[in-house]
């Protein structure tokens, strides 16, 4: 464009930025990003967290988290999405510790997590064998007066049969069952497997709709 005496708009940059993530060519959206700045163009908040998931998603946390420190170097206000995206990543790579400490944050922001937030943090302790903090993250859960949805539920009945805890999992599925929230496949795969490996024993704890 440059040859032809037609300079790239804002536009131009973030449409060029989303397709090359779509495409998973994120190391060049990223250099994009930079030529932008360069020439003095301000990003927005959606751009930054367009190319912070694609850095993520090819395991390239550490680019994602300086980018992350670079936007709000900027001045932006991270929205719920945005720390989503990076605590995602986070977890991905085993760095659950250190999403933890941007939930911690993000009252600073004035931003409220929902229950996405809350479920990849379950999902990444879980993951690391660190029951306490999944636990400790459910109840948050409840006192932020949140819903949990039936992927919190199969995030953590998942969690307590990887721990060997089948009784508190089966204890989960009828709290489920008691809020009207409808187990999916997925949510009876990871119990009857379980129980199976058990032995069998807590086959009788399950509900009658096992099956049904």
């Amino acid at each position: 464009m440059g040859s032809m005496n037609c300079s790239p708009t804002m536009v131009t940059y973030n449409t060029l930025i989303n397709g090359l993530c779509k495409g998973e060519r994120y190391s060049e959206a990223y250099d994009l990003v930079k030529e932008m700045l360069e020439k003095g163009w301000k990003s927005d908040l959606i751009t930054y967290s367009v190319l912070i998931k694609g850095l993520c998603l090819c395991h390239k946390v550490e680019m994602g988290l300086n980018l992350w420190n670079h936007v709000i170097g900027q001045g932006f206000r991270p929205d719920v999405r945005m720390h989503n995206i990076l605590i995602h990543g986070l977890c991905s790579v085993g760095k659950t510790r250190l999403a933890l400490e941007l939930y911690l944050d993000m009252n600073q922001w004035d931003c409220a997590s929902n229950i996405v937030t809350h479920n990849t943090l379950m999902d990444g302790f879980y993951k690391e064998g660190d029951l306490k903090n999944a636990l400790a993250i459910w109840a948050r859960i409840l006192r932020n007066e949140l819903q949990p949805d039936v992927i919190s539920y199969n995030i953590t009945l998942k969690g307590l049969c990887s721990c060997n805890r089948i009784s508190g999992a089966i204890l989960f599925l009828h709290d489920a069952l008691s809020k009207n929230i409808v187990p999916t496949i997925i949510t009876w795969n990871i119990l009857v497997r379980a129980v199976i490996h058990s032995g069998g024993s807590k086959m009788i704890l399950l509900p009658e709709t096992l099956g049904s």
